[in-house]
């Protein structure tokens, strides 16, 4: 949970798909906030499947020690993972939005020129401990997805990944069952975001509507957190009655 490759052409007013599908085998991904754990979650598992990646950071060099960490952990996979600063991750195709929650806006203003026009994905989950529990919180916009919309609107905003604990889901040997409600007010960025989830082992992307059920989505996260901590395990969210990503028209 979010909780706790090179491509650096300057950014223009058009858009993502204009640019590049995301359904193309050239497209790539930047992480904004590569280094920690969630971003590395989402580097090595697209770089896995053989998408390049970005990994970015604040500052370079941390980046580099981290891309050097994970090739030397999944050596025998050849994984594209590019060092770079955060500016170099946001202009990838598709970008990722992995910082904690209170350092996302921080994160993403700065590079909103860049941005613009790019699928931005948000997995920010706004929690904090109250006792021995976590808890959700209610930013003013009522979630951290829709504060990122408002901070981007020049750019297509979709929630992602927010219930993917990050140790297990980062271990490339043991893919996690799990489907990914995915959550946009732009259908077409909402269905590529889908489609590259349904791209990953084990993951099923699922359309969960507009940027309204984000709320629900990420303060959900606080709820699995419990399951996990009662049960001792990292339980991940399946949903009955839908077709996997093969047989859908």
């Amino acid at each position: 949970m979010s909780v706790d490759g090179l491509h650096t052409g300057e950014a223009t007013g058009e858009s993502t798909s204009a640019r590049l599908s995301c359904k193309s085998a050239g497209v790539n991904i930047g992480v904004l906030g590569g280094t920690g754990p969630a971003g590395q979650a989402v580097a090595v598992q697209f770089a896995g499947i053989g998408i390049e990646v970005v990994v970015g950071s604040r500052a370079l060099d941390r980046s580099e020690e981290t891309v050097a960490a994970l090739r030397e952990k999944w050596s025998e996979r050849d994984l594209p993972l590019v060092a770079g600063e955060n500016a170099a991750a946001a202009a990838a195709d598709v970008v990722v939005v992995a910082t904690p929650w209170e350092g996302v806006l921080a994160t993403v203003e700065p590079l909103a020129e860049l941005l613009r026009g790019r699928i931005v994905v948000s997995m920010a989950n706004a929690l904090t401990r109250f006792g021995k529990e976590m808890i959700p919180l209610l930013p003013p916009t009522g979630s951290v997805t829709v504060a990122v919309a408002r901070a981007l609107p020049a750019s297509r905003v979709v929630g992602a990944f927010h219930h993917m604990p990050a140790g297990p889901w980062s271990d490339l040997d043991h893919p996690m069952e799990a489907d990914v409600m995915v959550c946009s007010d732009d259908r077409d960025a909402r269905a590529e975001v889908v489609g590259l989830i349904d791209r990953l082992p084990g993951l099923r992307g699922v359309a969960a509507g507009g940027l309204g059920s984000a709320l629900a989505i990420e303060a959900m996260t606080a709820a699995l957190l419990e399951v996990n901590r009662h049960y001792k395990t990292h339980a991940a969210i399946r949903l009955t009655g839908l077709a996997d990503p093969a047989r859908r028209p």
